[in-house]
């Protein structure tokens, strides 16, 4: 039961996503990850000092404002954050550990209590290239 109230909690904390906002480029944290398996997404970004996230796949229903999933984690160590996990559904916040296994990988865990936590794997998207902006050739008049 307990398991499954922690992976309702990840799965929900991702519905009720903010506008998204460019990551930073400074940390290999900021950006958007995408939850192992589902399509849900975050984007981890720097608020105050401290790391955050926020949804950014499924879109929110129009109108509705935006919830801070993971709030205000400070690190712990090199490549470890701990912070509140917010679930929108019930209001309830969440013992949240953020750990970067990667530039590519990270391990979300939640906890109801300091040993009933599960964790899940996020994986990192690839940030696409701009287009170019290539200017024509002149033709060369005969």
């Amino acid at each position: 039961m307990i398991k499954a109230a922690i992976s309702l909690l990840l799965g929900l904390a991702v519905a009720s996503p903010a506008a998204a906002a460019p990551a930073e480029a400074a940390e290999p944290i900021y950006g958007v990850w995408i939850r192992g398996g589902h399509q849900q997404k975050l984007e981890f970004f720097d608020c105050d000092g401290k790391l955050c996230a926020r949804g950014v796949f499924p879109p929110p229903p129009p109108g509705q404002p935006p919830a801070l999933v993971l709030r205000y984690a400070a690190r712990t160590e090199p490549n470890r954050w701990k912070g509140d996990l917010y679930n929108p559904e019930n209001g309830k916040v969440y013992v949240g550990i953020i750990t970067l296994d990667s530039p590519t990988q990270l391990t979300l865990t939640g906890c109801l209590i300091a040993f009933l936590c599960q964790s899940e794997s996020w994986s990192k998207v690839p940030v696409e290239p701009a287009p170019s902006q290539k200017t024509p050739t002149p033709r060369r008049r005969n």
